[in-house]
């Protein structure tokens, strides 16, 4: 019935279940699975306006006072943490290369021979369509999970834009 099956997997219980599913799926139907763990490097940037009436209306904890004098600091500082976010960024994508290859390796022992992975940084619903249109893919596979009330407030969760916006048949499994 499925050709090409796309997976949204961070390693959590809900992406770890909606692997199960997927994987199960695609061996039965001999599809082919990509399986993609996207970095959200933005989800801490929100603007500062949203970020105060989060605050102001209790959805979200305050940002602590800052008692620093930026314009005392060191030339370099700005350098040296835009190398260290930069760096951080990187650690993310190795991890999620490695989360990735370990549900490689848990969707194979299911019986499915076609896999491709990916782990790439950006905004998770829009790099999960991307995918499964790269791939053709007739199913998108992921996990259902609980948002916190500021998400609920402004953002949507990822499973409900990716059923939204997904040009085939979605599974979002709980």
């Amino acid at each position: 019935m499925f050709k090409s099956i796309i997976v949204a997997y961070d390693g959590s219980g809900h992406a770890s279940k909606a692997l199960e599913v997927a994987a199960t799926l695609a061996a039965r139907d001999q599809a082919s699975l990509g399986i993609i763990y996207v970095v959200d490097v933005d989800h801490m940037n929100l603007p500062i306006v949203i970020r105060e009436l989060g605050e102001v209306e209790h959805i979200i904890e305050p940002m602590p006072a800052l008692l620093v004098d930026f314009e005392q600091a060191p030339p370099n500082l700005a350098n040296n943490l835009a190398r260290s976010s930069a760096d951080a960024q990187r650690a993310m994508i190795q991890y999620a290369d490695f989360v990735v290859a370990q549900a490689k390796v848990k969707a194979a022992k299911h019986g499915v021979d076609d896999i491709e992975t990916r782990a790439v940084p950006g905004d998770p619903a829009d790099e999960v369509l991307e995918f499964a249109r790269e791939r053709d893919a007739d199913l998108v596979v992921c996990g259902s999970r609980g948002l916190g009330r500021m998400q609920k407030l402004l953002l949507g969760s990822t499973s409900h834009k990716i059923s939204h916006h997904a040009e085939c048949s979605c599974l979002v499994v709980r």
